[in-house]
């Protein structure tokens, strides 16, 4: 067998449960400093979070969204889209990057 089939096979046999979800999407945040931010910056509301105790009616619903990723919520905080402003220069890469990890650890998942 050769190398590349011989570690073709232990990635397939290898449970994807044991690698962190937050690993292949994004360097690890303080999501007890996303979550001041969230809170200071006001994104509640427009969007919907539980653990927020947000249920803005504008943006999409952070809950149960199936679309969302570390990188995604990285983008969009940074660069807005649509009615989403942008907060690059208002708010630093950390804090970003924080906001996105607090929004992944505590958004429901879809079932």
């Amino acid at each position: 067998m050769s190398s590349i089939a011989a570690i073709a096979a232990l990635l397939a046999a290898a449970p994807l449960a044991l690698i962190p979800a937050q690993a292949a999407d994004a360097p690890a945040g303080d999501p007890a400093h996303g979550k001041q931010v969230f809170e200071s910056t006001v994104c509640g509301a427009c969007h919907t979070l539980a653990a927020a105790d947000a249920s803005g009616p504008i943006g999409p619903s952070l809950d149960g969204n199936a679309n969302l990723s570390h990188a995604l919520i990285v983008e969009r905080v940074t660069k807005g889209a649509g009615a989403m402003p942008g907060y690059e220069g208002q708010l630093s890469e950390k804090d970003i990057n924080d906001v996105a990890t607090y929004v992944m650890s505590v958004a429901a998942k879809p079932q």
